[in-house]
């Protein structure tokens, strides 16, 4: 059952983030109504919360990160309790009330919630929040991520709730930001990508840099540079480059509209990025359509990068008709990209399908419109004369899975409410014909 497992390394990997230059795809909350059902606790705070401003606010969600709610309940100050953040704005409108506020609240002696201090925010949306340790490893700091309608970039403010106080400790900007032990110390580091303008060139560059904390002062180090074709960042993904070493997997677009994908990962005491110092060999090797994002495929905790080819048959296709191979790639020392699994790989319904070594150029794929499923054939010289059929893949919500299951489809794996079968010929004389066993050995769920 290699084929459908999924976060077998979970500890390491980070989820995807999809954004493009710091406003990527995101819920919005207008108001309490229609946000999420707030918990027992949740509730008191936000009772305490509107108490202390005097009014009604709307609670603000962060857009991506792990942390997603509007409430951060935890322990910000190493003393005995938990502390909560609190992320909204005035309904007011208009003067000195707008923007984005956050508000620390603790508990009394009597165990009831109140407001300790409030701050203005740096933005009109909350991009992500984070909690850290940074500089002195026993204290907890929280970084914020604002986006902004105005700017391309996100503005970080960085919080301390240390010795009574809540205080701004640190500010700066970024494309991207994210969490990892980078440098295998056992604490995770912040890694930021910061793109710059030159004011009298125009041209834009970008950097990767390391945050951390001495004393109250927020430090960067000098930081690496990122590839200068790149227009804007869509999606990154924190996960192993291998056994040894965690890394963030950037993608990002060319001038193009194409995707490539750059590695940040910590060696010989600094940060690296080998596509940005052999751009010429690696980026070539990872270029593709929109979409094929960077991802952990087979759940081993290793992030694979895509690379995209037309499928056998459609070589000479137009773009609206075109099928594609995907390789799925490993980053290996000495600038090279290595092949791991190449197969079919279907974006909408979330899966995909390796290739056994016996199908290499001698099967191709389908697409059947009327009924949503993927049917592969033996290929004949011809993508139209090709009509030995191999077996048939289809996604289907579970509540008409039973009308498959009496057409003599098997389920090979499912994931919520979606069940993904396959049917497989009753004549098996085609030595391309798998085996079911075979079928979910070679499909895996991409989350």
């Amino acid at each position: 059952m290699r084929g459908i497992r999924k976060c077998t390394a979970a500890a390491v990997i980070s989820a995807s983030v999809i954004f493009s230059s710091c406003t990527g795809m995101s819920f919005t909350v207008d108001g309490l109504l229609n946000a999420p059902k707030l918990t027992e606790e949740q509730g008191e705070i936000h009772e305490a919360l509107t108490a202390a401003v005097g009014g009604s606010v709307t609670l603000k969600y962060p857009r991506n990160g792990d942390n997603r709610s509007a409430f951060v309940i935890t322990n910000l100050d190493g003393e005995v309790g938990e502390e909560a953040l609190v992320f909204y704005e005035y309904n007011s409108g208009g003067g000195s009330d707008e923007g984005i506020r956050v508000n620390l609240l603790d508990k009394d002696e009597e165990g009831k919630w109140y407001s300790v201090k409030e701050l203005a925010g740096a933005g009109t949306e909350v991009d992500r929040v984070i909690i850290s340790q940074m500089g002195e490893k026993n204290r907890y700091n929280v970084l914020v991520g604002y986006q902004s309608v105005t700017g391309s970039e996100c503005q970080l403010e960085v919080y301390s709730c240390y010795d009574g106080d809540f205080k701004r400790v640190g500010t700066d900007t970024y494309s991207v930001m994210d969490t990892l032990d980078i440098n295998y110390d056992g604490y995770r580091e912040i890694v930021t990508i910061q793109r710059q303008t030159n004011n009298d060139t125009g041209a834009v560059t970008a950097k990767a840099s390391l945050l951390d904390m001495d004393g109250d002062k927020l430090v960067k180090s000098e930081g690496i540079d990122m590839c200068a074709n790149v227009q804007s960042y869509v999606n990154t993904y924190s996960g192993l480059l291998n056994k040894q070493h965690e890394a963030i997997f950037i993608d990002g677009l060319d001038q193009d509209g194409d995707l490539q994908t750059e590695i940040v990962y910590y060696r010989y005491s600094s940060l690296q990025n080998p596509m940005q110092l052999s751009p010429q060999k690696l980026l070539p090797l990872c270029k593709r359509p929109a979409g094929y994002y960077s991802t952990d495929v087979d759940g081993d905790g290793i992030v694979e990068i895509p690379s995209t080819r037309p499928m056998t048959g459609y070589e000479n296709a137009i773009i609206d008709e075109m099928v594609y191979m995907t390789t799925w790639n490993i980053y290996e020392d000495f600038f090279n990209l290595t092949e791991k699994y190449r197969g079919y790989y279907s974006i909408s319904n979330g899966y995909f399908f390796a290739f056994p070594n016996r199908w290499n150029d001698l099967v191709t794929v389908k697409r059947e419109p009327d009924t949503s499923e993927l049917v592969f054939y033996k290929y004949e010289g011809d993508i139209n004369d090709s009509t030995t059929e191999i077996m048939r893949i289809c996604a289907v919500s579970r509540q008409e899975s039973q009308s498959y299951l009496d057409d003599g489809y098997k389920v090979i794996a499912s994931k919520g409410q979606l069940d993904y079968f396959v049917k497989l010929p009753e004549d098996k004389r085609e030595p391309l014909i798998l085996t079911i066993d075979e079928v979910r050995n070679n499909f895996y769920i991409v989350d």
